[in-house]
């Protein structure tokens, strides 16, 4: 008994010490966020005596970067429509029809996941540069469902091969296409793992500084993440107005996590539990 209550000690205490090792940094850009510069370097981890809320206004509108979060808006989401749409019909079919590819194409998605964008940045800038795509947000879009559509389909695989078959079934005995097997039962049925996809797949897009550096040259289609680059210049030593600016970068996505957390777990879990 003794020795469970000392267990359980040690781990609240280890989660506790964690929790504030990956909070404070995010209390301390908040709290920076609404002091002048010479606040932050006088006394950096003290409450704003003078909160300067108007640094969020200069850096909504004076930095632009309420049109780099319309950008990231229209990227993202776009991200997250295309590979939720793609990887939901590949799963459908690599999980429900056997045929003679099936193994090897979910070997391939498998091998998918163990490449590293860094390594293929060189063909995918020339891929890009051939085919003119600089500057297009729609390539950028494709460029990040690529990459997602690996993970997006092993999940989407586990948890439609725990959907039990008697539903298919019944449906075909009813006259359903497999389009209609798809969209009326499988979909509805795989919502947990969907929106865990779609929550990591927007995260990812959101937060991607890489792609956009490299394909995106034109200002006025950077996304948020790259417009914190406006902060290096005539902005780089207002380290409050820079500290906005990545408070608004973060909040979409941070909000976003903690609304649907719950969702994310269950779809990560799918699959546990076999027909």
């Amino acid at each position: 008994m003794k020795k469970n209550i000392s267990m359980k000690v040690v781990a609240y205490t280890f989660l506790i010490v964690m929790a504030i090792i990956f909070i404070m940094p995010m209390l301390f850009t908040i709290i920076s966020s609404l002091k002048t510069k010479l606040d932050i370097f006088s006394d950096p981890f003290a409450l704003p005596k003078n909160p300067q809320w108007k640094n969020y206004v200069i850096a909504w509108k004076d930095a632009n970067m309420s049109a780099y979060f319309i950008n990231s808006v229209i990227q993202s989401g776009s991200t997250v429509i295309l590979t939720s749409l793609i990887s939901t019909m590949a799963a459908y079919a690599l999980a429900r029809f056997d045929f003679k590819l099936n193994k090897v194409l979910v070997i391939v998605f498998m091998l998918g996941m163990m490449v590293p964008m860094h390594t293929i940045l060189v063909p995918v800038s020339y891929i890009i540069g051939l085919f003119n795509l600089k500057n297009n947000i729609f390539a950028l879009v494709l460029v990040y469902v690529a990459f997602n559509l690996p993970f997006s389909i092993m999940v989407m695989i586990t948890f439609m091969k725990g959907v039990n078959r008697s539903l298919e079934e019944a449906a075909i005995i009813d006259g359903a296409s497999y389009f209609q097997i798809y969209s009326k039962i499988m979909i509805p049925l795989t919502l947990p793992a969907i929106s865990t996809i779609s929550i990591f797949n927007f995260m990812g897009a959101w937060n991607n500084i890489l792609f956009p550096l490299l394909f995106i040259n034109d200002k006025r289609l950077r996304p948020i993440s790259l417009g914190l680059l406006n902060f290096s210049g005539e902005r780089g030593s207002e380290y409050g107005l820079m500290m906005a600016g990545i408070v608004i970068t973060v909040a979409v996505p941070l909000a976003i996590y903690l609304l649907f957390q719950e969702k994310v777990e269950s779809g990560l879990a799918a699959g546990a539990v076999k027909e």
